[in-house]
């Protein structure tokens, strides 16, 4: 079975899909995950070095999130010719769902396809009565998304931003509008 006959019900408006992770993807969540390591770019001179450093960063990450998440469904992100764009790491509960880590190809930021997988997590999230949460960090463009998504910032703690997202907060934003 190839990626577009693995295309999940999670699909848009034929700009984003999303498949299943698999072990073949590892090498591609890899890059997904250095591409954003910025804090390290100082060191890419010595590429072994950076390389170790960048690696060691996404093993404690992935054992973080394996840890802290244990049930997240862990999707990559498909373009409209089914071509890997990014990753999708959803933590669905019964009263909340957590989008723990999402994530875009820098060369194909800017094109739609995180805003499509985060509108379709906000409608699977409302039919199933969830709310919808996630982590930012407070200088990420992203956040910016995320307001103009609907997102709420629950609470701030210098590194990170904890905003949150509910079909019923929606519904009262719309009504409280003139």
């Amino acid at each position: 079975m190839d990626r577009m006959d693995a295309r999940s019900a999670f699909q848009g408006d034929d700009t984003a899909s999303l498949c299943p992770a698999c072990p073949a993807d590892e090498s591609f969540l890899f890059e997904l995950f250095a591409e954003s390591q910025d804090q390290l770019a100082g060191l890419r001179s010595n590429e072994a070095l950076w390389r170790s450093l960048v690696e060691m960063q996404y093993r404690g990450r992935a054992m973080s999130y394996a840890a802290q998440h244990p049930q997240a469904e862990d999707s990559i992100l498909l373009d409209e010719d089914g071509q890997p764009a990014g990753r999708l790491l959803l933590d669905r509960q019964p009263d909340r769902w957590r989008i723990v880590d999402i994530a875009v190809l820098a060369a194909r930021r800017g094109q739609g396809l995180g805003t499509e997988v985060v509108r379709q997590c906000q409608q699977r999230a409302a039919s199933a009565g969830a709310r919808l949460e996630l982590q930012v960090r407070p200088e990420n463009p992203a956040r910016r998304l995320y307001e103009r998504l609907g997102f709420r910032v629950a609470s701030e703690a210098g590194v990170s931003v904890e905003m949150v997202w509910s079909a019923a907060d929606e519904m009262q934003s719309v009504e409280e509008k003139p």
